[in-house]
């Protein structure tokens, strides 16, 4: 199959708050729920111990992404990461909640960031979890570009992949995901519960870019030709997938993922 850029509404500057809140919480939650990533955290300890950071800087981070269960599992093998969470359209209220919950352990940068030029008052391994499918080649590229340049480590993952039965499994589940888990939800509202029980046009939009995320995302073979002439002596990228299954009824599932390290540290 090949890789199409299908429309996501999250993606769209004029797409409501409400609705791009509705979409990243409701992922958040999922992903926690299911344990998405939890198979990433050993690739993501050995990134940050060979560019000798405990600091880490995620990129894209919607509603926080799996870091919420990720940190557990990290706290509970004794590290002691610290995880700085930015966004181009920063969630601020998710943000305070999660600093507040993990007593600064996860906090937010309410700066406006992009992915292509982090700051240089962001240092550390940098992540971006059900991310780089939103961007194009030519701007996915960009985004490694730029650690490559900067000598900072980088993973990127994406729990979702290109598969005929994927792409027909995942809009189906998180509908019905959107209308268990949003009386769980923050931020739960008037507002939220009429557009997912009334008129259920959140659940619809949340269903979409889950079908439209799989058409977007890249297969290693793409992902090697995005960082073919990225690699050198100085700097190497590992790619591959690993097997996942998320729940213990559903198919198995690969996640994809693409670790890059400077070398020579």
């Amino acid at each position: 199959m090949d890789r199409l850029h299908l429309f996501e509404w999250e993606d769209q500057p004029w797409c409501p708050k409400l609705f791009r809140n509705y979409i990243t919480d409701h992922l958040q939650l999922l992903q926690k729920l299911v344990k998405l990533y939890h198979p990433m955290v050993d690739k993501i300890l050995r990134g940050l111990d060979h560019t000798a950071s405990s600091r880490v800087v995620d990129l894209c981070s919607g509603g926080g992404g799996p870091w919420p269960g990720l940190i557990e599992v990290m706290n509970g093998k004794g590290q002691d990461i610290q995880v700085t969470l930015t966004d181009l359209y920063p969630n601020q209220e998710t943000f305070d909640k999660l600093a507040e919950h993990t007593n600064q352990q996860i906090a937010g940068r309410m700066e406006s960031t992009s992915a292509f030029d982090v700051p240089a008052d962001l240092p550390g391994f940098r992540t971006i979890f059900t991310g780089l499918h939103h961007f194009r080649p030519e701007d996915a590229k960009k985004i490694l570009a730029d650690a490559v340049n900067k000598r900072v480590g980088i993973g990127a993952f994406e729990g979702q992949e290109r598969h005929w039965l994927i792409i027909l499994m995942v809009p189906v589940a998180v509908f019905v995901a959107a209308l268990l888990l949003t009386p769980f939800s923050d931020r739960l509202s008037a507002q939220k519960l009429f557009f997912t029980y009334i008129l259920p046009i959140a659940p619809l939009l949340f269903a979409w870019d889950g079908f439209a995320s799989c058409w977007r995302t890249y297969s290693p073979r793409e992902l090697r030709i995005l960082t073919r002439d990225l690699e050198s002596e100085e700097y190497r990228f590992e790619i591959g997938q690993v097997a996942h299954r998320p729940l213990p009824f559903g198919p198995k599932m690969r996640l994809t993922y693409l670790i890059g390290l400077p070398q020579n540290n």
